[in-house]
């Protein structure tokens, strides 16, 4: 199949973008908040689940590990073959009914084992919240709007960490952590109603040239993507960054609380205020950078993350090996010094998401894009959110015997630093990626 070659960059005007297609965007905002919201709110509940159950860092951390990621790649991959093959709309509308209800259910549980398997399901349905709708976005944005447009629906992940946080705050300790279960899952699956009532499927490929691409069997998706080597190597720092990122973030509120004596709700608010708003800046300006500087080179795209991760780790580090003790007051809240450290941390880290997932749809043909979308969010949340939170775990377990509450400082600093391999990686991936995009035409 023969299509029209892509054009990586360019200084012609871009296609316009309709207020439709806005519209699409925040939908699929509202869809990536609540998948994000669902499955990080046990970041925030981990200390009162860990109480009722009576388990150990490693256990929870298994929960919000493995018990989740294992099942979402294997999902998300057979979702996205049915995304590729049929509405992708539909898809992502089911999905969202469905993991949603799964949520409401984990409020149910009455022994650990339970709330893992109900984690099970919630993992494999939410499989379709991000291949078949960055597929679908695609469609409605052209590629020099992409890693801006990625990255506006990846601050819906952002919004759905905040909006966790500030409901784990609020009502878990007035009512419980099962209620907050309740709260997030009903008005998903309401607004999985919307998305099936209001979003339009648009032609597959009508940005890219050329008729509209047929179906590819998925063993020839796999040989493509395999030698596209800025693909693998775009994965590949995904893949880093995310095991970084998940990995301590799920235990961030655990480690204020045991390390700088912060309340639940305190440490869940204020860290939504000094890491999720800033982290959506920086993201949002790191993904106009790349869009802008991309226009001259497309290796922008790639540089841009690059530089935000290796400048940002010296303060990620501090973060974790702040002692206890200093203060600075906002308002009536005395709030640990550590927090101004995150934030310049947080603004610099956090471009990596955007770029990564519009490099994906990029250098693939749209035939394809909902499974690449699948390869590349499965394996980095597999191996960030899968291996992530249980090796920090682990390693905190291991020296508790030794450092007590303040172990997990070891799992949050060890785990942290592999954002270094995350920057190797993406700046690997831009050695490659003009060809790449030069030959997404041919199939």
């Amino acid at each position: 199949m023969n299509q029209k070659m892509l054009k990586p960059a360019s200084s012609e005007p871009s296609t316009p973008v309709s207020p439709y297609a806005w519209y699409v965007l925040g939908a699929m905002f509202l869809v990536t908040t609540f998948n994000v919201a669902d499955r990080n709110i046990l970041n925030v509940l981990l200390e009162p689940i860990k109480d009722e159950f009576g388990v150990s860092d490693t256990a929870m951390g298994f929960l919000v590990g493995p018990a989740f990621a294992i099942v979402h790649i294997v999902a998300s991959f057979a979702i996205a073959t049915l995304a590729d093959r049929s509405t992708r709309r539909s898809v992502v509308g089911l999905g969202l009914f469905l993991w949603s209800g799964l949520t409401a259910l984990c409020g149910l549980v009455t022994q650990f084992w339970q709330l893992v398997i109900a984690r099970f399901g919630v993992g494999a349905f939410e499989g379709a919240g991000s291949a078949p709708a960055h597929a679908l976005l695609c469609d409605y944005f052209p590629i020099d709007r992409r890693a801006r447009m990625m990255t506006i629906f990846g601050m819906g992940g952002m919004t759905g960490i905040a909006l966790g946080y500030l409901l784990g705050a609020l009502i878990a300790e007035t009512h419980g952590w099962r209620a907050t279960f309740f709260v997030l899952g009903i008005p998903g699956a309401l607004l999985a109603l919307v998305i099936r009532a209001t979003v339009r499927e648009p032609e597959r490929g009508r940005l890219d040239g050329g008729a509209p691409p047929e179906p590819v069997p998925t063993l020839t998706v796999l040989a493509r993507l395999r030698h596209t080597p800025s693909f693998v190597h775009n994965v590949l720092g995904a893949s880093y960054h995310a095991f970084a990122s998940m990995g301590s973030g799920a235990f961030f509120i655990s480690y204020l609380i045991r390390s700088h004596d912060m309340s639940l709700g305190g440490a869940a608010i204020s860290l939504m205020l000094s890491q999720q708003l800033f982290a959506a800046v920086g993201a949002l300006g790191g993904a106009w950078l790349c869009d802008r500087l991309g226009k001259r080179d497309i290796r922008w795209v790639m540089w841009v993350p690059t530089i935000g991760a290796l400048a940002a780790m010296p303060f990620s580090v501090a973060f974790v090996l702040w002692p206890a003790g200093g203060h600075f007051s906002v308002g009536s809240w005395a709030l640990p010094t550590a927090l101004l450290i995150l934030i310049p941390g947080t603004l610099l880290g956090a471009t990596w998401n955007g770029p990564a997932l519009a490099m994906t749809q990029s250098v693939t043909p749209p035939n394809m894009r909902s499974r690449a979308s699948a390869l590349t969010t499965g394996t980095y949340n597999l191996i960030g959110m899968g291996l992530g939170p249980l090796c920090v775990g682990l390693i905190s377990d291991a020296f508790e015997p030794s450092m007590g509450r303040e172990s997990l400082r070891m799992g949050l600093l060890i785990i942290g630093v592999t954002h270094i391999l995350g920057a190797l990686h993406q700046w690997i991936a831009s050695r490659s990626l003009k060809n790449d995009l030069a030959s997404v035409g041919e199939t």
